[in-house]
């Protein structure tokens, strides 16, 4: 996690496992590349003990061509972008006396006007001032939302900016379909819960990285989902957001969350309840909690003591992805 002196503060959602007695590994995985074709293979073992093999088929470039320039925040990148933004504005208003400066560690923007001469033009650089606090505004919610970033209160209590998972899951539907039809053919027609716990074992069979030594020298501690797939690693919110990318076109009638905590992200889903299951509600809806970020073996309704401590202190935040 790293800080800023602003208000706001990237959060990356990666976290140290404690390797339980129990616990999910690939005992399979291979990835072909031919004729700009990917074909992934994968076996590994499931809550039961019960062998799973997949397969499926990509092109290569639909497959990780989309977001496949996502960078994790980066504060003084984006007031440099939008001091550029702000500074074309003036220009384009024909407007004199009054620049936008980057503060000296890049943090911020600063509207920066010359001495007036009188109360008139005083006036008239206190509305230029006005009217680019409102564009900045825009900019800034155009900004993170064009680069797949939101505002969120996590806990304990923070503000922070995040990647927007539910919009990049939202993004990956398409791209991911192939393996989406090859969890259909091997399931089809089963419940739901057989459906959450058969993904829930892949996506813990695939080693769990944190990804601060860099995948591609970003080393934000997340990937979407395409990139996960085809690296064979990522972390808990990179997980996470595969998991609602997959179960959204899997059970589209069920409510589903991603429920975040200190250093943590877990998925939710509403169905039916059993008794041992641990869940939460919001706003009305009981949501059975899932973790798939691996190893430890968790079938639905399982978390880990760390995860069942912040639930029951109320330590997350509840994020509903449709």
């Amino acid at each position: 996690m790293t800080r800023h002196n602003d208000a706001f503060v990237w959060l990356s959602l990666s976290f140290l496992l404690l390797f339980s007695s129990s616990s999910l590994a690939q005992s399979f995985f291979q990835l072909d590349e031919k004729d700009n074709q990917l074909h992934f293979s994968y076996h590994w073992d499931d809550f039961d003990g019960n062998q799973n093999a997949i397969e499926f088929s990509a092109h290569k470039k639909d497959f990780l061509e989309p977001l496949k320039r996502y960078r994790g925040f980066n504060r003084e990148r984006s007031q440099r972008e939008l001091s550029r933004q702000l500074n074309r504005y003036i220009r384009q208003q024909n407007w004199r006396g009054i620049q936008a400066k980057l503060t000296p560690r890049q943090q911020s923007v600063e509207l920066v006007t010359s001495r007036a001469r009188n109360q008139e033009q005083q006036a008239q650089l206190e509305q230029y001032k006005r009217r680019l606090r409102e564009y900045y505004n825009e900019r800034w919610t155009d900004y993170l939302d064009s680069n797949f970033y939101e505002n969120i209160s996590l806990p304990p209590g923070e503000r922070g900016i995040i990647p927007d998972h539910a919009a990049i899951a939202s993004e990956m539907e398409n791209v991911i379909k192939p393996l989406i039809n090859a969890i259909g053919e091997q399931l089809g027609d089963n419940t739901q819960r057989n459906y959450i716990n058969y993904v829930a074992s892949f996506l813990q069979q695939i080693p769990y990285n944190e990804l601060t030594n860099k995948l591609d020298s970003r080393g934000d501690g997340f990937i979407p989902p395409n990139q996960l797939i085809y690296y064979n690693q990522g972390d808990c919110d990179s997980k996470v957001t595969l998991m609602t990318a997959v179960m959204r076109n899997i059970i589209n009638n069920a409510k589903m969350a991603i429920i975040y905590l200190p250093e943590h992200a877990i998925f939710g889903i509403n169905m039916s309840k059993r008794d041992s299951d641990t869940t939460i509600e919001h706003e009305g809806i009981q949501y059975v909690l899932v973790d798939v970020t691996g190893p430890a073996a968790m079938p639905a309704g399982t978390v880990g003591e760390d995860t069942e401590f912040h639930i029951r202190t109320g330590q997350y935040t509840v994020k509903p992805v449709n």
